[in-house]
């Protein structure tokens, strides 16, 4: 096998941000990472600094994540990096549905089914410029994500905003999903530093999820496999 180029990625974690239906604060994240317990699902987020007009138009998925970025007044020139395995399936098996049904399907719930549509909703909501990734790599989701974000900082970028959110799959699709998804979203304001190093190392035997991304930040974790690929995530000596 050739290794890669890159030898090492490195940044600092400037801010972050989470919600779920169970877990709405950074207190109740923060035990979430030490004792990794969830409960049951409740109500969606407020979304209050989002304009009512725009607000309306987001699904659940996009809820969560526009309440992440709102947890943050950030430079609006900050890249925004949007990673999500399914996205907005559930509107998107919805639309599905509906054109089985009738032959056709609302313009509006289409576009905001498409996997760019909730950070350029925020975009549009702030009237930023930034530039917008959005990515899915499957079980590799997490990693591509975080490696795009530590690459947009090595190329240049003073702050990198990576957000990454998932919810459970529609009944018609879980018996294709691996592994199970929880609800989630949480943002990763990036900036350079050595506080973390993502460098290649020996493959890991699985994927890393994005839960265990997460832990990994909130905790005094020394290292992460990343991916299959070979690649780690290890927090540098202070």
């Amino acid at each position: 096998m050739i290794e890669p180029v890159v030898n090492s990625l490195r940044f600092r974690l400037e801010s972050w941000a989470a919600w779920a239906p169970d877990l709405t604060t950074p207190q109740a994240w923060l035990d979430w990472a030490a004792a990794g317990v969830r409960s049951a699902d409740g109500p969606e987020p407020a979304v209050a600094k989002m304009p009512a007009m725009l607000r309306r138009r987001a699904q659940r998925l996009g809820r969560m994540a526009l309440e992440v970025l709102y947890a943050e007044d950030a430079d609006a020139q900050s890249p925004i990096v949007f990673a999500s395995r399914y996205g907005e399936i559930g509107q998107s098996t919805q639309l599905l549905h509906e054109l089985a049904a009738s032959g056709t399907v609302s313009p509006q719930a289409f576009s905001m089914s498409v996997h760019n549509a909730i950070a350029g909703l925020y975009t549009i909501a702030r009237k930023e410029s930034a530039n917008v990734m959005a990515l899915a790599a499957g079980t590799q989701t997490a990693f591509a994500g975080l490696f795009e974000a530590a690459m947009q900082l090595a190329d240049g970028a003073p702050r990198v905003r990576l957000v990454i959110c998932d919810e459970p799959l529609p009944a018609e699709y879980q018996c294709y999903g691996e592994p199970s998804t929880p609800t989630f979203a949480y943002l990763l304001t990036l900036v350079p530093g050595d506080e973390f190093d993502i460098s290649w190392s020996a493959p890991a035997q699985s994927d890393a999820d994005p839960m265990a991304l997460l832990r990994f930040m909130l905790t005094a974790q020394n290292r992460l496999p990343l991916s299959t690929s070979g690649w780690c995530l290890a927090r540098r000596p202070a």
